[in-house]
């Protein structure tokens, strides 16, 4: 009996357990590298945010208000006045994705005055922290009164 060139049905399948094994390696490597990227940029914003107000504050001599909305994950910059400076949103549709952001202070909010000097009387010490979470991934913001942060993985 002559043999066909070409492979048999066990070669293919074979070939296509191999590929979808790589696949799911593949994604799952993806999903936890964009967690870690996910969580790190919004922390890194958040201390970009921090001197953009303490900034505003001090140059405009009117004071600013960062506020955290924890549940629906974003917050807002905005002046005494009531103009909005900044308005940062981490839910499942914007680009960087959180799971959960928790600005550690009284009432969910940092207030810097008309000299650009944040109230971190409710800290507990004297740096305020923010962490951003993605996943099973977390970073912490530290910063002072001036504005100045530290980003830091948990």
């Amino acid at each position: 009996m002559r043999r066909v060139p070409g492979f048999t049905l066990i070669e293919l399948l074979v070939v296509l357990v191999i590929a979808a094994v790589t696949l799911t390696l593949v994604a799952l490597t993806f999903n936890r590298y964009m967690e870690q990227t996910s969580a790190r940029r919004a922390a890194e914003i958040f201390g970009q945010d921090l001197v953009v107000a303490r900034s505003w504050a001090a140059r405009s001599r009117q004071a600013v208000v960062l506020e955290f909305d924890e549940p629906v994950r974003r917050y807002v910059i905005r002046v005494e006045a009531g103009d909005t400076l900044r308005y940062r949103s981490y839910d499942g549709d914007s680009e960087v994705s959180l799971s959960s952001l928790d600005l550690q202070m009284p009432g969910d909010t940092v207030a810097f005055n008309s000299r650009g000097v944040a109230d971190l009387s409710g800290a507990g010490g004297p740096l305020g922290r923010a962490v951003f979470t993605a996943g099973t991934r977390s970073y912490v913001v530290s910063f002072n009164s001036l504005g100045s942060s530290r980003v830091a993985g948990s």
